[in-house]
């Protein structure tokens, strides 16, 4: 995201659910790169931002209650964040908000929200999630950008050739025997291809862990596994490993 594009707020609309949590969390880690085309899904501010321990994002809920989430997100909420904001990041360039139901927030929380929209610190960012933007004030609006349901869902995704493709599918298979297999008929491989096959399937997670891909089942603790598992693939090739021992050691840590 270059640097003119950015802005202190964002309004993401769309029905609540996966889809606009996944896309918030874009933004955000879109916001903390550092990279040139950020989100990199490599770093460490896109790690933390996408395994949701970041110390510079915040989400803000409705509060619970005995009897569940209350109906609005209150004025109080809204008060804490906006103090904090003030204050330096802890790790990243920036801090970034996540008001997870912005259109939940009453008139007071909305007008105190206005504040520092007004006037937000260098540093800070929001994103404010929204069913209905409607139920948001024309002059909380005005001062927010308005961010694609699907942002960056597909743009610059990578193109799979069938190893890779085959791979990530007998790895979020879970069967043990269709790993084996892929990976014993991959056993005579050049360098030149195993390297490929590898820099392929790294750069495959990386877009499925910004949103840019469509995960076809492996959940985020396996495509970090798997992220980790490419590197040392590569890391392994700069050292001379055979690709037959390459693939036995894919054949074994895949699933593990």
């Amino acid at each position: 995201m270059a640097e003119k594009r950015l802005s202190h707020a964002y309004i993401l609309a769309g029905p609540e659910g996966p889809a606009r949590d996944e896309a918030a969390r874009h933004l955000a880690a879109s916001l903390l790169c550092g990279q040139a085309d950020p989100p990199c899904g490599r770093c460490r501010d896109c790690r933390k931002v996408f395994s949701g321990v970041h110390p510079d994002v915040t989400v803000v809920e409705r509060e619970k209650g005995d009897k569940g989430p209350k109906q609005e997100i209150v004025v109080g909420q809204i008060r804490r964040i906006t103090a904090d904001a003030v204050l330096a990041p802890n790790e990243a360039a920036r801090k970034v908000y996540i008001i997870a139901q912005a259109d939940r927030m009453n008139q007071q929380a909305q007008n105190a929200l206005l504040k520092v929209l007004e006037d937000p610190p260098g540093h800070a960012c929001f994103i404010l999630c929204a069913v209905s933007v409607d139920a948001l004030l024309p002059t909380v609006r005005s001062r927010c950008v308005r961010a694609a349901e699907d942002l960056g869902r597909q743009e610059g995704a990578p193109v799979l050739s069938e190893f890779a493709r085959s791979y990530l599918e007998a790895a979020s298979s879970g069967d043990a025997s269709e790993v084996l297999m892929f990976c014993m008929n991959r056993m005579k491989f050049t360098r030149e291809e195993t390297e490929g096959f590898a820099g392929e399937v790294k750069d495959a997670v990386c877009a499925m862990l910004c949103g840019r891909l469509e995960d076809p089942g492996l959940g985020r603790e396996r495509l970090f596994h798997l992220d980790g598992l490419m590197e040392e693939v590569l890391d392994c090739l700069r050292h001379n490993v055979q690709p037959k021992q390459i693939f036995g050691l894919l054949a074994v840590e895949t699933l593990r």
